[in-house]
């Protein structure tokens, strides 16, 4: 039986004033989520721990089933996503591109400088030293302001700070040896900082800023850093887990950790027409991903937040049918709480709701998806329980302890070493 994996990115929220005292989803009018609750098993996961905020993409190498002491990092993901050759001596950050001015330090006055056109930003990094020490340096364009930095050289490490606060209103950090002090971190977080510092006496000479300075424009005179990753030795999702799978998406963070994760990438124009490809294909996991609710809750309006939400209720009827039916194994939930509220939290750390629809769920008294109302069902779980408990549902989990190879599986092998004589 095919399993869908319906995740809408950011779904929890926190209860809102303007939503009489509700959350976006409690307050929302979504028919068929309900309709499916009714006859689901259902509750609430930690993503990983309580309290504790995720990015997107931390959230689902977990739900995937992945140890965190294997995350390689944001920034291949980042590089994943716009197809660059990962090198094995080689670190790669995602950057910005700022506007800073020296007040004790570079104040950061804009972490994403405005209207910075790509003409501009092409002439920006040619400015970018090219080499440092030991270490080569290679920038790439990503989307917009955004872009992929490769750290290369034979002592390199990944196991460096960000030199971007995150947050608004704050200063350009050091770079420093992150949780290690090994030789190869500490030469790689100074050479790091030799080229910002570099690269921040090129731009803010450069003739693009001079030009946006005398338009009145924010100058880009700073490549802010964050997330160094290095290529990991994983592996694929089917090797894990035994399934043929695939995530059905629109943005170029899921095409990155579908490469990580050796899946294949399915895309879509609207989420409606990635209801239908999530259907019509004959893998045996697919992960349809909504990264809309997310986007409305970063608008700072939970009304926004209760829109998209009921946008795309009306548009799952297929996947609500085919559940119903049992022709599919169906799971709704988030990856994370994205607040709709005007706080500085990017994402925060409650659980989210979630609903298991199929074959073998014990079905329990839940009858509307929310974040309360699931704290009533029958399940409490952690974001690494999910593939296990998918396995299970449909009756793919190993016995454990069964050593039907040479390495531990969750899952009843397809394939077995067939003794020979």
């Amino acid at each position: 039986m095919k399993i869908v994996l319906l995740l809408l990115d950011g779904l929890g929220d926190r209860p809102h004033k303007v939503l009489e005292g509700k959350t976006p989803l409690e307050y929302a009018n979504t028919p068929n989520l309900d309709r499916l609750c009714k006859h689901a098993e259902t509750g609430i996961m930690i993503p990983w721990k309580q309290g504790l905020p995720l990015g997107t993409e931390v959230a689902h190498f977990i739900l995937f089933g992945y140890d965190m002491k294997e995350f390689p990092g944001r920034g291949i993901i980042n590089a994943l996503s716009r197809d660059v050759e990962i090198e094995d001596n080689a670190v790669y950050l995602c950057t910005s591109w700022a506007w800073v001015e020296e007040e004790d330090g570079l104040a950061i006055k804009e972490r994403f400088t405005k209207d910075l056109s790509t003409e501009e930003i092409m002439e920006l990094q040619k400015v970018l030293p090219r080499y440092i020490d030991n270490y080569s340096f290679r920038w790439q364009q990503s989307v917009s302001i955004h872009g992929v930095l490769e750290i290369k050289g034979e002592n390199i490490s990944s196991d460096i700070s960000d030199s971007d606060p995150f947050y608004d209103n704050s200063y350009v950090m050091k770079v420093e040896a992150f949780e290690s002090n090994s030789p190869a971190a500490i030469q790689t977080a100074e050479a790091l900082n030799i080229f910002l510092k570099k690269a921040y006496e090129g731009l803010k000479s450069s003739k693009v800023n001079e030009e946006r300075i005398s338009n009145n424009k924010q100058p880009a005179n700073f490549l802010l850093t964050k997330w160094a990753g290095r290529k990991p030795n994983l592996l694929t999702f089917e090797e894990k887990h035994g399934l043929k799978a695939c995530i059905v998406g629109s943005g170029l963070l899921m095409y990155g950790i579908a490469k990580l994760l050796g899946m294949d990438f399915i895309r879509y124009d609207s989420f409606e027409e990635g209801v239908q490809l999530a259907l019509n294909n004959d893998y045996e996991f697919v992960h349809l991903h909504a990264k809309e609710t997310d986007e409305a809750a970063h608008t700072k309006d939970p009304r926004n937040k209760v829109k998209v939400l009921e946008e795309i209720d009306r548009q799952i009827g297929p996947l609500v049918d085919k559940a119903l039916n049992e022709e599919i194994f169906l799971v709704v939930t988030g990856d994370h709480t994205t607040p709709s509220c005007r706080s500085r939290v990017i994402h925060s750390g409650e659980p989210v709701p979630i609903m298991f629809i199929g074959k073998n769920t014990r079905v329990d008294d839940v009858t509307s998806f929310g974040e309360r109302n699931c704290a009533k069902g029958s399940i409490r779980m952690f974001g690494s329980d999910l593939m296990q408990m998918l396995l299970n549902f449909t009756d793919r989990a190993q016995f454990y302890n069964y050593r039907q190879g040479p390495r531990e599986l969750n899952h009843i092998p397809k394939k077995i070493n067939k003794f020979r004589v």
